[in-house]
């Protein structure tokens, strides 16, 4: 590792870097797994998810700084298989079904033996692995409590089982443990190497545990789209059977002291969405740890606020203010010198177009949200009507939701700036 800073990255392969991540991000191997980005899919009717939003997250920021947003919408142009992009260019979506992956397990290994975490080790793994093959990731195994420190440890899914043979036979030329062993080293190293299936025996194993009874750990359920889908499909909550059913029935609901009636198609009619003008701003230089609740508590001591915009791994959001924000107001924000992350923040206004998007995005959540509940109200109750349509609590906060902020927070010393701390271990159902 050097400390020299990293050279300029190239437009191609900037273009090449995109194309890559978000394609990435989209793959069978992540999207089922991650439950903000398939949460967003789900938000629009047809599955678009607007670039802006991926190139906000930590892996993209140098990407967009060199492309910018219409730069990686033509690089994502280029998938064959996996993506599209829509005809301005702003928004992108998978093509493919999501169906169950059901080997991914088998094509993984566990390997352990490498440096403490530094800004691009992430980058550096993914390099080293590529060179036994075409991998589908590689997932940098963190302890559960904060600060989420690397455990020095990696599994790694491959996309060809013979190229994952190959790997494993190396690895076993030397010290053989389990079905692997020391033959691979990074850096001058030698890795302890075995597959995922057999390191998930071993540690049952050293803890005692008999397969035949093990039950569920107690910590937070991961998230899994084909479980929720699952749930969806016996609710009678489904999207993608809005017609015929009664999510084209016309629902009722208040968003920004107007009441919008649903389409359909489960959606809304954007020009019907309105907003408080002025009271979106967008914050950068965001450490990716930063907290969008820390953030939305401490923004609420200062101007009335209605959502924090922050994905996991960005480094830069958005916020949006339940009452316009004057020039004073967001002079009084800036020198606020608020921290996310540990990093002290810049606030900028955002355009009036992008503003009008991020609220239409969070109308159209709320509708699908209420939509899905009516739905599931009814299906319990065996079929009885019900509106429906009005309260409830609106969606998924700080990540493009209505969630609220607990509207004060603590007494802060009066000289020290606020500080948004390290973000909370994510609950996910």
């Amino acid at each position: 590792m050097s400390d020299a800073p990293a050279p300029a990255m190239s437009r191609d392969d900037a273009q090449a870097q995109a194309l890559k991540q978000v394609e990435f991000y989209f793959a069978d191997a992540n999207l089922p797994f991650d439950k903000f980005l398939f949460t967003l899919t789900r938000k629009d009717p047809d599955g678009w998810v607007p670039i802006e939003t991926l190139a906000s997250f930590k892996r993209m920021r140098p990407i967009k700084d060199v492309l910018g947003v219409e730069g990686i919408a033509e690089a994502l142009r280029g998938s064959t298989e996996l993506l599209e992009v829509n005809e301005a260019g702003d928004r992108v979506r998978r093509t493919k079904p999501l169906v169950p992956v059901t080997d991914s397990h088998a094509r993984s290994i566990y390997a352990k033996g490498f440096p403490d975490e530094y800004p691009e080790l992430q980058v550096d793994l993914e390099r080293f692995f590529a060179q036994f093959g075409k991998i589908n990731g590689v997932r940098m195994r963190r302890e559960n409590e904060k600060p989420r420190k690397f455990k020095n440890s990696v599994f790694v899914e491959f996309a060809e089982p013979a190229e994952l043979d190959a790997f494993m036979a190396k690895a076993r030329a030397v010290d053989p443990i389990e079905d692997g062993g020391r033959g691979i080293q990074y850096n001058g190293t030698p890795l302890d190497v075995m597959s995922k299936p057999a390191y998930v025996a071993y540690k049952m194993k050293e803890k005692g545990i008999d397969p035949s009874t093990n039950t569920p750990s107690k910590g937070p359920r991961k998230f899994n789209a084909f479980r929720e889908l699952e749930r969806e499909k016996h609710t009678g909550g489904a999207r993608d059977a809005s017609a015929g059913s009664g999510r084209a029935e016309p629902l009722e609901f208040e968003y920004n002291g107007k009441t919008l009636t649903t389409t359909p198609d489960g959606s809304i009619d954007p020009a019907e969405v309105t907003y408080p003008a002025d009271s979106v701003l967008r914050f950068t230089n965001a450490a990716a740890g930063g907290s969008w609740k820390d953030l939305k508590d401490t923004l609420s001591t200062i101007h009335p606020t209605s959502f924090v915009e922050f994905p996991d791994g960005a480094v830069e959001g958005v916020v949006g203010f339940k009452e316009p924000v004057s020039d004073d107001k967001l002079a009084e924000i800036r020198d606020k010198a608020i921290t996310v992350g540990g990093q002290a923040v810049a606030w900028e206004r955002l355009a009036d177009a992008q503003a009008k998007d991020f609220y239409v995005e969070r109308a159209k959540f709320r509708a699908a949200f209420l939509l899905d509940r009516r739905e599931q109200e009814r299906s319990q109750r065996g079929g009885r009507s019900g509106r429906g349509g009005r309260g409830g609590r609106g969606g998924r906060g700080g990540r493009g939701g209505a969630r609220g902020g607990r509207g004060d927070s603590d007494k802060r010393k009066a000289d020290a700036p606020p500080e948004v701390g390290a973000k909370r271990a994510r609950t996910d159902a």
